[in-house]
């Protein structure tokens, strides 16, 4: 059976958990992030979960050093809405492929495991079949290096003046274009490869943003998604991990150091993908049981949408 480690610092919480899923896994136990982290050092597991209101290390940051120690292994926080400023820290850190809201569903809960398994298991065997470096360098390296410099980046839904003051200060490093709807998006993006798409969550037609993104995540998966948006909303950074597995969610203002070292570590990101797509989590999770993943009517007038606008791009 696969092994998987459950963190708590609450016993009923680990008796619970463990009776849930020590007929399908082989489960080990840790009361807190310093002994779990012990554990994780000295044997591999497929999928951690860990709580995140621990005393000494929230689960956030155990879930971050784990990453360090046990790279491969699906990384999974139970957590509540309340947590907003932990909810966003691990967004960005990257150490989370799914959130759990207690009290968590049973059946939600097997199913998230099973699939954090079968990713595990597949991106462990492409691994494992991939061409040996030589020379340090193994040829989807080498290719991403001979590429060019600059990234074409897409900043939607921001005002020309905002994304001007942005094309000033970074266009010498990166190709800004902007697209003030959604339509105007898709067109963009059925035009040419873009390596990062900024974006804004809430739009005024009404559009949901994360099945926005989303929509492009399925269409062109070597796009990165970064939100740059001024709603700091717990609902809408827990959707942009369990629906989009969002690169990074920045909340203005912030610091435009920071969104140049996000823009260039998502390209460099986008580049990786193009490499091997298949090492990406989002794109194997969705190559695996694309029937988990719901769409909602949002989701399906975007594609209509999208489909559009490449039809036009095809017909010119």
């Amino acid at each position: 059976m696969s092994r998987i480690l459950l963190i708590d610092d609450e016993p009923m919480i680990l008796t619970s958990l463990t009776r849930l899923l020590e007929d399908d896994f082989e489960v080990s136990t840790a009361p807190d992030g310093f002994k779990a982290l012990e554990l994780i050092a000295k044997s591999e597991y497929k999928v951690i979960i860990c709580d995140q209101r621990m005393p000494g290390m929230l689960g956030h940051e155990v879930l971050k050093k784990a990453r360090e120690l046990s790279p491969k292994s699906i990384r999974i926080l139970l957590t509540g809405y309340s947590d907003l400023d932990s909810i966003i820290n691990s967004v960005n850190a990257g150490e989370v492929f799914r959130y759990i809201n207690k009290p968590w569903k049973a059946d939600n809960l097997i199913n998230i495991v099973k699939l954090g398994i079968q990713i595990y298991d597949k991106i462990n065997d492409l691994q494992a079949s991939a061409p040996k470096p030589v020379g340090g360098a193994t040829a989807a390296s080498v290719h991403i290096e001979v590429e060019e410099k600059k990234g074409d980046v897409l900043f939607v839904d921001y005002s020309p003046e905002e994304v001007k003051r942005l094309a000033n200060q970074f266009g010498n490093k990166f190709n800004i274009t902007m697209a003030t709807s959604v339509d105007e998006a898709f067109k963009e993006m059925a035009q040419k490869p873009v390596s990062v798409i900024v974006s804004n969550v809430v739009f005024e037609d009404g559009v949901d943003g994360i099945s926005f993104l989303n929509t492009i995540k399925k269409e062109y998966p070597q796009t990165v998604t970064v939100i740059l948006t001024e709603v700091k909303d717990a609902t809408l950074a827990v959707r942009s991990i369990n629906e989009l597995q969002v690169f990074k969610y920045l909340v203005k203002p912030t610091d435009q150091t920071m969104i140049e070292k996000t823009i260039s570590d998502g390209i460099m990101q986008s580049r990786a993908i193009k490499g091997n797509a298949m090492a990406s989590t989002k794109f194997v999770s969705e190559t695996i049981a694309p029937s988990q993943e719901s769409v909602s009517q949002n989701e399906s007038a975007l594609r209509l949408r999208l489909r559009a606008a490449q039809a036009l791009l095809a017909r010119r």
